[in-house]
C-alpha cells in the first residue's frame, strides 16, 4: 500500500524520536540470556565489547524516518505482521508455505530491512560526491543532470516514504527464489549486525563477473542470508543455480564451525560499525571474527568507474564511454556446507549484460534508489 503523504501531516512531530532500522522485535531474538531486553554489542571501529546493553539503544537514529510519524507507523505495522513469521522459524522450525501470503510477507520484510538501512541512504550522498569529483573524466551528457538532485530528494522524509512504501512492487518478481533454514549444530552462535540482511552471489563471484553489483534483486545466483537467532539462518536463493541440501528438506544442518564463522564474517563486512549477539558469543570470539574479516573488502562502499571503450556498429567503429556507479560487493570466496552449484549452472553463459538476469525477472528489479547504474553515451 502506497501512503498518501499530505503536507499537513508533514508538519506534525512524531512522538517516536528513537526510530530503529533493525526492528527491536528482531533484536530480541538475540537477547542476552533470552531476557528480551538487552543484547551484546561490539563496536568494530573502537574495539569496545559490551556483553549486555539495552536493545532500545541499538540500531537506531533520532527521527531517521522523519518527524511526521507516517513512515514510522507504516514500518511498525509491517513489523507486527512479520514478527510471527520469523519467530516461528526458530521457535517451531516452521517456514511459510511457498507462494502463500506469509511467503510474500517474509520477502517484503526482507526487502524493507535491506532498503531502510542508513547505509543505503549514505550511499546516495557518497555517490553524489563521487560524481562531482569525477566530472572532469565524464563526458558531458553521460550523467543525467537530475541525478544528484534525485539522490538528495530520496534522502528526505518524503523520498524515504515513497521508496520504501513502493518496494512491495518488487515482491512478485522475487517469488521464484526458494528458501530454507540453516540450523546451527555447533557451539558457536550466529550473530547479527546493524545491517543484518546479507546479499551474496557465489555464482557471479566464481565467474569473476564484475559488470554492475552482484547483489541486484534480479540477478542469477542471488542469495540472501538472514540470521533469525543464534541457531538459525534463513537462506533465500536461486534454485536454478544452487542445490541446498536434499530437495525435500526444509532444514539444513550445519555442523562445521568454519562455515558458521564464514556466515558471521559476512555480518561484520556488511555492517556499518556494530555487531550484536547473545550471551553465547565471547569477546574473544567476536574479536577473532573481526580480525579474520580484515582480509576482505567491506561491502556497500560507493564507487564510480569510467570505462572508455570502442564498439563496432553496422556502419563504423564508435567510441563509447561506460560510466559505472555502484557499491562494493561482499566477496569472501564463500564455501559452506550443503550449498552446491547445480549441474545446469555450469553451462550458463554470460555473454552480455542481459545474460546476468534470472529468466523471469525484469531488468528493472533492482534496489530502487541505491542500485549501481550503467550509462551509455557515444563520445
Amino acid at each position: 500500500m502506497i501512503l498518501d503523504m499530505r503536507d499537513a501531516n508533514m508538519n506534525k512531530v512524531s512522538k517516536v524520536k528513537i526510530q530503529h532500522f533493525v526492528p527491536q522485535f528482531f533484536q530480541r531474538y538475540f537477547s542476552h540470556e533470552n531476557n528480551g531486553k538487552t543484547i551484546g554489542m561490539f563496536n568494530i571501529e573502537s574495539g569496545v565489547f559490551k556483553a549486555s546493553v539495552p536493545i532500545r539503544t541499538q540500531s537506531y537514529k533520532d527521527y531517521f524516518y522523519g518527524k511526521s510519524g507516517e513512515l514510522e507507523t507504516w514500518l511498525s505495522e509491517l513489523e507486527s505482521k512479520s514478527a510471527p513469521i520469523f519467530r516461528a522459524m526458530w521457535e517451531k522450525e516452521q517456514l511459510p508455505v511457498y507462494k502463500s501470503a506469509e511467503h510474500l510477507d517474509m520477502v517484503h520484510f526482507a526487502l524493507i530491512l535491506d532498503l531502510r538501512n542508513p547505509l543505503r541512504f549514505n550511499l546516495l550522498e557518497d555517490l553524489a560526491t563521487l560524481i562531482s569529483n569525477t566530472k572532469s573524466s565524464i563526458r558531458e551528457g553521460n550523467i543525467p543532470t537530475n541525478l544528484i538532485p534525485k539522490f538528495k530528494e530520496l534522502q528526505t522524509e518524503r523520498g524515504k516514504l515513497s521508496s520504501l512504501t513502493s518496494a512491495h512492487l518488487l515482491v512478485p518478481e522475487l517469488l521464484d527464489l526458494k528458501f530454507k533454514l540453516i540450523r546451527n549444530k555447533t557451539a558457536k552462535p550466529f550473530i547479527i549486525s546493524d545491517n543484518p540482511l546479507i546479499m551474496y552471489n557465489q555464482f557471479l563471484e566464481k565467474r569473476n563477473w564484475n559488470f554492475m553489483s552482484n547483489s541486484d534483486y534480479g540477478l542469477k545466483g542471488l542469495q540472501m542470508f538472514l540470521p533469525v537467532n543464534d541457531q538459525y539462518v534463513l537462506m533465500i536463493y536461486d534454485s536454478e543455480i544452487y542445490k541446498v541440501g536434499n530437495k525435500k528438506d526444509k532444514i539444513i544442518d550445519m555442523d562445521d564451525e568454519k562455515c558458521i564463522d564464514q556466515l558471521n564474517i559476512l555480518q561484520i563486512l556488511n555492517s556499518s560499525n556494530i555487531v550484536n549477539f547473545n550471551h553465547c558469543a565471547s569477546e574473544y570470539y567476536i574479536q577473532t571474527l573481526v580480525d579474520k574479516s580484515k582480509r576482505f573488502k567491506k561491502a556497500n562502499e560507493a564507487f564510480i568507474k569510467v570505462h572508455p571503450i570502442k564498439e563496432k556498429s553496422s556502419d563504423s567503429e564508435a567510441n563509447i564511454q561506460i560510466n559505472e556507479l555502484g557499491m562494493t560487493n561482499l566477496e569472501t570466496n564463500l564455501n559452506i556446507q550443503k550449498v552446491k552449484f547445480t549441474t545446469k549452472s555450469k553451462y550458463i553463459k554470460l555473454e552480455d549484460r542481459n545474460g546476468q538476469y534470472r529468466k523471469n525477472a525484469k531488468l528493472t528489479i533492482v534496489k530502487p534508489f541505491v542500485v549501481p547504474s550503467i550509462v551509455y553515451k557515444p563520445i
